[in-house]
């Protein structure tokens, strides 16, 4: 191959990366899109996930859970549990909450919190 092969293939690659990354930016959160957080089985709060914030739940015994709603997921940004298994579980996509098999959850069982993400289809 010659350098300038090189340079058009990287520069095709690059620029479906571009065009990859912009799709995601500015794919719109689906209107029936919701999130809702339960403690010890309760209800704690049902938002909708174009409503982009952060669900701090203190529990007041030194039990607390940080849910980020953002522009492009649903995470749980950090818990008080010891096992952190709630932390590192892969972010949500409300777009593609529907088609996830039993995915659709973020779980901290030591803290009695989980998050549950529907998508439009799966809204009440």
């Amino acid at each position: 191959m010659k350098k300038k092969d090189i340079l058009l293939i990287i520069g095709v690659l690059l620029l479906a990366l571009l065009a990859f990354g912009a799709s995601r930016l500015l794919r719109p959160v689906s209107s029936g899109a919701m999130v809702t957080v339960y403690v010890g089985g309760e209800e704690y709060a049902k938002v909708s996930a174009g409503d982009y914030q952060t669900i701090t739940v203190d529990q007041g015994d030194g039990k607390v859970n940080v849910i980020v709603i953002s522009e492009h997921d649903v995470h749980m940004e950090s818990s008080t549990c010891k096992n952190q298994i709630c932390v590192r579980h892969s972010p949500i996509d409300p777009q593609q909450a529907d088609k996830l098999l039993l995915d659709n959850w973020i779980v901290c069982l030591p803290n009695g919190v989980s998050v549950e993400v529907t998508g439009a289809e799966g809204a009440q």
